[in-house]
């Protein structure tokens, strides 16, 4: 049976915690200023953010577009880090078990931008229809 120490309380800091909020969205320009999909990503959102009230989604609809963009977002930051990492230590040699991380991570961002866009579809298609003057499809 493993023995488990006992962890002390740690005395809040405001310092260390402001420097993380820091390192934080230094995270988010970096994957910003670095990463071409993380930009188109981030097209598409403001797409998404004006389509949303030029057609008048319900709050309901805008809290599922935001909830797939923002996983959309973080699974593109963290196959970042991933394949940064795996770069890191195969010192630009070919090593499997990287390849192998960096193509499921990169499978999990495709995965998470396929749902997005099948969230999009169902919001937005019954309002392009209308548009297009299909009438029975109203949203």
């Amino acid at each position: 049976m493993p023995h488990y120490k006992m962890v002390e309380p740690v005395k809040y800091d405001r310092k260390k915690h402001n420097i993380s909020f820091k390192n934080a969205f230094n995270g988010i320009m970096l994957a910003y200023k670095t990463q071409p999909n993380f930009r188109f990503h981030a097209l598409f959102f403001t797409l998404v953010i004006l389509a949303s009230y030029l057609y008048r989604v319900t709050l309901t609809e805008f809290l599922a577009l935001m909830v797939v963009s923002s996983l959309v977002f973080a699974m593109e930051m963290i196959n970042t880090a991933i394949e940064a990492l795996g770069d890191e230590i195969s010192g630009g040699e070919f090593m499997k078990m990287i390849g192998v991380a960096k193509d499921v991570s990169a499978g999990a961002v495709l995965l998470s931008v396929l749902f997005a866009i099948g969230i999009g579809l169902i919001v937005f298609l019954p309002r392009l229809f209308v548009l297009a003057g299909m009438p029975g499809l109203n949203p």
